[in-house]
Order: structure tokens, then sequence, then C-alpha cells
């Protein structure tokens, strides 16, 4: 793919469909981006979450796509055709599932009107139909790392044709995760290529690991770096027994709807899923061990305002454009700081207000000093609100409201520490404290009143 003069410029039918679809003024990223895109130039794209950063790429791809179309063949009586093999051109590689639809769906209505056509792949889905789409001859495939490994290897995919790959989400596929079969796809493309990097976030540790994939980029960098975008964020230091009460609190006593609740292991989901629904709560449930069909069906019901909440793990922290999401609640400390911009750029994208509380206990100490050394504003500390509506309280012996254990009920005897154990014994002591959601049988909601029990009962 050469680049001409007149390759460099928007496409008429690409700024129609645009002006169409609400996008014909750029956003500051796009617009930033747009002249060294369209040149052919490397871009390396930073810019908070909802600017715009899928067009910012989209768009020069497309329009790169149009004006140098691809060779056409002559086949039998001198017809001219194009081989479908031959159309493929531009690549997006994308981190999730979700990412990669919403992006091919954001790519297949802005070429509408014109010749191009989308496909996306992406794993734990039927592959037939899938390399059944790439054998129709797509002129940009968007896809997973992983089910693009596996169509390459089995010979359904070949990038011979590849000029451009777009890395979407580029500190996270660039970690060492996903870095390997970044860098096994990359080998599969020719060069002279164009590779666009673009992210919210970029960590310093993975900074030079994206450069690296890479030829002497033009560097777009809008807004501060790793700053939450559109969003008042809040955060409440509270022990881990009452995080549900508090979630049921902002949740029911506050009458909220759109909300996206983001927790850290999928066990850890359906626990705090089960808890809201529990007190009344329409929850949408997604995470990583349920299949396509159930992930549509979650993000789709709350999206058409069906479901109240979503409770999710971090496969919908990034890229995710819903604009039901009005508040985003981090009711665990992400592990990865990077991932509390993502989540927290979940709200407000329809615009408006948007807003976001963290939780955080003491055990997660370690996570939030990450957090707040990456974030540029540290979110504003809030006075925990009165729980007692959900929080579930035994009488204690005096019989009043508080400590555990009925009235009258016998001094419990002291558990002994096993002798010459010291710290060690201390150590494990906090560390099943720490885990104690996680045992067998608890819930989460084993610190929430059920609905309609007294405040006497256990």
């Amino acid at each position: 793919m050469t680049t001409t003069p007149d390759a460099i410029n928007t496409p008429a039918v690409l700024e129609r469909t645009l002006e169409r679809l609400g996008f014909g003024t750029p956003t500051p990223v796009q617009a930033a981006m747009r002249v060294a895109a369209l040149a052919g130039r490397d871009v390396l794209a930073l810019a908070p979450t909802g600017t715009g950063k899928t067009l910012a790429f989209g768009v020069p791809t497309l329009a790169r796509l149009i004006n140098t179309p691809p060779k056409s063949r002559k086949g039998p009586r001198g017809v001219q055709f194009i081989d479908p093999y031959d159309r493929l051109r531009a690549l997006v590689i994308s981190p999730t599932r979700e990412l990669a639809q919403q992006v091919a769906k954001d790519l297949a209505a802005a070429a509408q009107g014109s010749v191009l056509r989308v496909a996306v792949v992406f794993g734990k889905s039927q592959a037939p139909p899938q390399r059944e789409a790439i054998r129709n001859g797509p002129d940009v495939l968007v896809g997973t790392p992983g089910r693009l490994r596996e169509f390459i290897d089995d010979g359904s995919l070949s990038l011979a044709g590849i000029r451009i790959v777009v890395i979407d989400e580029a500190d996270r596929l660039a970690d060492m995760g996903f870095l390997p079969q970044v860098e096994r796809i990359l080998e599969g493309v020719p060069t002279p290529r164009q590779v666009i990097c673009a992210s919210a976030t970029l960590p310093p540790s993975v900074e030079s690991t994206v450069l690296a994939l890479m030829r002497d980029p033009v560097r777009v960098e809008i807004g501060q770096r790793n700053a939450p975008a559109r969003a008042s964020n809040f955060r409440y230091s509270v022990a881990e027994a009452d995080k549900v009460a508090l979630l049921l609190t902002l949740v029911k006593g506050g009458k909220m709807d759109g909300v996206a609740v983001y927790v850290r292991t999928r066990r850890r989901a359906g626990w705090v899923a089960t808890a809201l629904t529990r007190h009344g709560v329409v929850v949408a449930l997604l995470h990583g061990g349920r299949s396509q069909r159930c992930r549509d069906q979650a993000l789709a019901t709350f999206a058409q305002g069906t479901a109240q909440a979503l409770v999710a793990t971090d496969v919908a922290a990034r890229g995710l454009h819903v604009p039901r999401i009005k508040t985003v609640v981090n009711y665990d400390v992400p592990l990865m700081p990077e991932d509390f911009v993502h989540r927290v750029g979940r709200a407000g994208h329809s615009g408006g207000a948007a807003e976001s509380f963290t939780f955080v206990d003491s055990f997660e100490a370690d996570e939030w000093r990450r957090v707040r050394d990456l974030v540029p504003d540290e979110p504003f500390e809030r006075e925990l609100p009165d729980i007692s509506a959900f929080a579930r309280r035994t009488p204690n012996r005096g019989g009043r409201t508080g400590d555990a254990g009925p009235p009258n009920r016998p001094e419990p005897k002291a558990r002994k520490r096993p002798p010459g154990l010291g710290d060690l014994w201390r150590a494990k002591k906090a560390k099943r404290e720490r885990s104690a959601p996680l045992t067998k049988g608890a819930k989460p909601g084993g610190g929430v009143r059920k609905p309609g029990a007294s405040r006497g009962s256990h």
C-alpha cells in the first residue's frame, strides 16, 4: 500500500457517513492523529477514556483502504475480479471479546456506503462461522490475540496482505500475558507496514515495550496521562465485611440506576450479584467464565435498561461504550492500577453527570497506594454513610446491638495460640482473616441482614 498525495485525504463517502452518524466534528485526539495516520506514519495515541480513540484510528485506516483499493486480477474470459484474500489489508488487535465486537461494530458503521467489509473473530465461540467470514474477504479484521493465533496456525488466516496493524489498549496487550501472541502476529505481517497503538494509560513499566512494536512513531498525547475522565471520584474506607452493606446503601438507598460494579474475581462477582438480587436489585452478570451468549445477553440486558446494575470483572473495564453507565463502583481495588482509570472511564459516555465510588479496606492498602501513584488526582475521601439498614447486627451480652453473641451467652473459650510460631502464626491468622470471604460456604451478604429480618436476628 503506497502513500500518494491522494491517499492522505479523507474520502467524501466517509465524511458523509461520519456527518450522518453525528461524528462530523473530530475530537481533539482524532484531529491530532489524522494527518500522521493518513500519511502512513506509525502513531502512539494516548487519550482519556471516552474521547473517541476508536474513530481516531478507525477513520484514517478506512480512508487509506478506500483510497488504495486492492489489485484486481484477470479471471476467465478477461473478467476482472478481486481475490478475497487480497482484500484483507488492515488488522485490529483487541484484548477482550467485548471490545473486539464493539470496535468492529463502530468501524462497520463508519464504513457504511463504501465497499469496505469488516469482520470480527474472538475465542470461546464457534470457529467455523468466523473462518467463513475470513474466506469471504473482509478489508478489516478485528480480533483477540488468541483466536488470531489459532487461525494463523491452522492456515485459516493469512497476513500476507496486511499493511495496517492497530493495537488497541496497547498497554494491556504489551504486558507479559499477551505480548508473545502479539509479537507472533506481527512476525507474520510484511514490512513496510503501519502500526498504530492506542490506549488511555501507559505505565512506565511497559512504555518501552509498546514503543518497540513501532518504527519512529508520531506521539499524540491528549489531556493528563492516566487521568480518569468525566467523573467525580470518591472513596470509602470500609471493612471487607461491610462492603455489601455499603453497596446496598448506595444503590438501594440512593436509588441509583445504571451502576457498574467491578470486583476482583469471577467468584466474588457471583456472590455480589446474588447479594444484590436478594435485595430486589435486577442484576446483569459479566465475567470471563461465562459463555459468549451469556456475556452478550448480560450486556444487552443492562444496556437496554432491564437490569439496574452490571456486576463484572475487568473483562468489562476497557473500551466498552455503554451510554447507560452513570455510576461506577469499585467494590474491590483493582490489582492493576491502570484498570482503575479504565473502570472509572466507563461512566458518562453519553454525557451528563458521572461518578465513581471505590471501596478500600485495610488489606488493600498496597493496591490503593499503586492507584494513587498512577493517577494525577486522588479521589476524595468520603465519610462512611449509615449502613445499619442493611448491615446484620446481633445483640451483645448487655442487650445492645453491636457485638456478636446473644444475651447471657457464656464467654467463649480463648483460642490457644500454638506455641513457638510467633510472627508466622500471626501472619497466617491475618491471611485467613483477609481471605475469609473466599472460604467455603461464605456468602457476600454474610454481613448483610436479609430483607425483612429483624435487627436482633442472626
